[in-house]
């Protein structure tokens, strides 16, 4: 009596999260969802910070017309992000938060890149709120009550 045994390779097949959509309104929750493994951006101004404890890949459609008007932060030990075809903008108007860095690889994080713009902040220009409170426009502050 013969046994054959046919063996055939699992291949894992990464899931691609397109951003926006549906389930993911935000950069930040398809990073969050832990079955997107490429994240691909539409072209237009997210405003955002993004950050990133696991390895995935994050690509627009050009660095002049996918852009994160924000920060994008990527830790942890062994995290390995590639990142293409976008533009990290931490100097945009309305971009809330004091940072210096757009990007930032922390914890022995690496980030791989093509065709990435990065512009940094800088805290001179910091903004608080970045709903322009810092202006003088107060309207939507004044329109709630605590």
């Amino acid at each position: 009596m013969w046994l054959a045994a046919v063996v055939c390779p699992i291949t894992a097949f990464a899931d691609v999260c397109t951003v926006p959509s549906a389930p993911h309104a935000t950069i930040q929750a398809s990073v969050d969802d832990a079955n997107c493994t490429e994240i691909v951006l539409a072209s237009q101004a997210f405003r955002e910070t993004v950050i990133v404890s696991r390895d995935l890949t994050l690509s627009g459609t050009s660095s002049s017309a996918t852009i994160i008007e924000g920060q994008l932060v990527v830790e942890g030990d062994s995290t390995q992000v590639v990142i293409h075809d976008l533009k990290v903008d931490g100097s945009a108007l309305s971009v809330a938060g004091c940072f210096d860095e757009a990007l930032v690889a922390q914890g022995g994080a690496q980030i791989s890149a093509n065709d990435v713009v990065v512009i940094n902040g800088g805290v001179d220009g910091c903004v608080l709120f970045g709903d322009g409170f810092e202006s003088g426009d107060t309207s939507a502050w004044s329109a709630t009550k605590p």
